[in-house]
């Protein structure tokens, strides 16, 4: 089938990892399997905005879980390759064991809206869509010697509230660490899993950022989001690229 890829959703023209997961997800969502349980996803080419083709294929129908695949093509090459597991989450589970813990924040009302061009020239599109609202103490600090790897804000998706789907994009929905280190420029991710653990509960949602090592061009990002009920509903983790400047 084919689909649309909405320029606004552009990061410096590059069309923003979590939307396009979202996009790739939602028509294998069925009554019996209506969530994602996890996504892994290898983007090979970035794609442009405008007309894109989707092809998937349903590998195994199970009682609990589903699994599938999905690709991205566009100018008949593959832009993104996805596995995908579905199931159904019921949204009452009680954690059984956790060792998480969600990060205190100032109230939502108190902080600053995360804005969608953050420095001249940089347009993080999604931003438009996702309302990330900054806690006074996590401002970004702007220098390697300042940060510590760690970013936390609050989450929502602007104009409704979040559904299951709607986690895959807030899972990259937050700015790279390497802002936060003062350095701009395009971050492309490589490889990003998402774990959708629960549905979340109305409101605000936390979401947390982490990455454990810079080398060679490459960084991790690990990405917890929990939900008004302090349940961890989503985790991710990503590879991607940085350029340090010249």
């Amino acid at each position: 089938m084919e689909i649309e890829l909405d320029d606004r959703w552009a990061i410096m023209g590059k069309i923003h990892g979590g939307y396009l997961l979202r996009e790739l997800v939602t028509p294998l969502l069925t009554d019996d399997h209506p969530h994602p349980f996890s996504v892994s996803a290898t983007f090979i080419r970035s794609p442009d905005p405008g007309t894109a083709t989707v092809e998937t294929e349903t590998v195994r129908v199970g009682r609990r879980v589903s699994q599938h695949r999905a690709r991205l093509l566009q100018g008949g090459e593959v832009c993104v390759d996805v596995l995908i597991t579905t199931g159904k989450h019921h949204g009452e589970a009680e954690p059984f064991w956790s060792r998480h813990t969600m990060p205190a924040l100032a109230a939502p009302e108190s902080c600053d809206r995360a804005p969608a061009e953050p420095i001249p020239g940089m347009r993080i599109g999604h931003l438009d869509f996702v309302e990330a609202r900054w806690d006074p103490a996590q401002s970004l600090r702007g220098s390697v010697e300042a940060s510590e790897g760690r970013m936390a804000c609050w989450l929502r998706m602007d104009g409704g509230p979040t559904s299951v789907p709607d986690l895959l994009v807030l899972a990259d929905g937050m700015p790279p660490i390497t802002l936060d280190m003062g350095l701009a420029g395009w971050v492309p991710t490589v490889e990003l899993t998402v774990l959708v653990r629960d549905v979340p509960a109305d409101g605000w949602l936390v979401g947390e950022q982490r990455a454990r090592l810079m080398q060679d061009g490459w960084i991790d990002e690990e990405c917890d989001i929990w939900d008004s009920r302090g349940r961890l509903v989503c985790q991710a983790r990503q590879l991607a690229g940085y350029r340090l400047p010249s």
